[in-house]
């Protein structure tokens, strides 16, 4: 406690003069001290009580910020979530075939996720087959608890489980997901889908029409009837787009003038060369790079299995056109044209 300045004083005063305080005196000396210990003593107890208040508001604002980063950390705040159920479907590919597939959402490939860059995004997969399953993001960089090799309790999927893949994309551009691969044959059975991360800053070149095309294969199996006789079944290697072979592709439907962007990814086994009469390709971006500058020109793109390509044209040659692999193996199918990977591309109006 720091002494009374008067009291000090006089204390001081008295002893230089050798002087004895009298009764009146030191009543006086301990009266002032005791108005200014009270004082003190009230000081006090208000810095104490601000203090209080002080550490009150530290521990609210405290527990704000861990809410907001649990929520961050958890991605509640803001976050798109996609869900993608596994299961088994007899879906009809087209052209008289039926292909027995793995199926998300009973989807041929399966749904198209499209966030945007630096969203959260938590993918909730649903196992409802046979045997367990995972999921992996190909081509994003992400952390080994999300996108790594799965072990148990951290990514695989048993059946009828569900796991919540959850992550930050940092990158804009064109990827794919299906099962890690410790569960590769499930992919080839059509477990499949494309993954878009839109840029936050668009082009001022943005498209007027963006389309997602996967290519694939699958063992589809076709039946027959002849007359008077029983139906048989025969099986064969057939090659979709979108879960479709030709000629049950729908057609690209273009309009004059527009920009169009086609996103091709590969989920087959085998090199895929692809022309579009009429047009010329302006290659964008390649396997979910950052843009190519300048943009290299093609009139035939050739996919291998795992590409991902990016590829403008303009809509500006009116017409009925065609789109589709340049391998009469992959366009055709039993004697029979268009099969396989064949379109039309056609102009509002043709």
């Amino acid at each position: 406690m720091v002494l009374n300045l008067k009291r000090f004083l006089l204390l001081s005063t008295l002893f230089l003069l050798q002087i004895q305080p009298n009764a009146a005196l030191a009543q006086l000396i301990d009266g002032d001290l005791a108005e200014e210990q009270a004082a003190e003593k009230e000081e006090l107890h208000k810095m104490r009580n601000e203090m209080k208040d002080i550490n009150s508001e530290i521990d609210d604002a405290m527990k704000k910020m861990g809410e907001i980063q649990r929520k961050a950390t958890n991605s509640e705040l803001n976050c798109r979530e996609f869900h993608l159920l596994v299961k088994e479907k007899e879906l009809d590919i087209g052209g008289g075939k039926t292909a027995h597939s793995l199926t998300y959402n009973e989807r041929l490939p399966g749904p198209t996720i499209r966030v945007m860059q630096g969203e959260p995004v938590r993918i909730i997969l649903h196992n409802n087959s046979k045997a367990a399953t995972s999921l992996y993001l190909h081509g994003l960089k992400l952390p080994h608890s999300v996108s790594g090799l799965p072990r148990k309790d951290q990514g695989i999927v048993a059946p009828n489980a569900g796991f919540a893949y959850q992550f930050v994309p940092e990158k804009a551009g064109t990827f794919w997901y299906y099962p890690q691969i410790i569960h590769s044959k499930q992919k080839d059975n059509g477990l499949y889908g494309m993954l878009i991360v839109d840029p936050q800053h668009p082009s001022i070149r943005a498209p007027q029409q963006d389309i997602a095309l996967v290519f694939s294969q699958t063992m589809a199996k076709k039946s027959s009837q002849a007359a008077g006789a029983s139906g048989s079944t025969s099986t064969s290697n057939t090659y979709l787009v979108n879960g479709k072979t030709a000629p049950d592709i729908p057609p690209l439907e273009l309009r004059q003038g527009e920009r169009v962007r086609l996103r091709l990814l590969n989920a087959s086994k085998e090199a895929i060369p692809l022309h579009l009469s009429g047009h010329q390709f302006e290659i964008v971006s390649t396997n979910g790079s950052d843009p190519l500058e300048p943009h290299v020109f093609r009139d035939t793109i050739t996919l291998q299995p795992g590409d991902r390509v990016d590829a403008d044209f303009m809509a500006d040659n009116p017409g009925v056109w065609s789109f589709g692999s340049l391998l009469s193996s992959q366009s055709k199918g039993e004697g029979q044209a268009p099969a396989g990977y064949a379109m039309v591309v056609r102009y509002a109006g043709k």
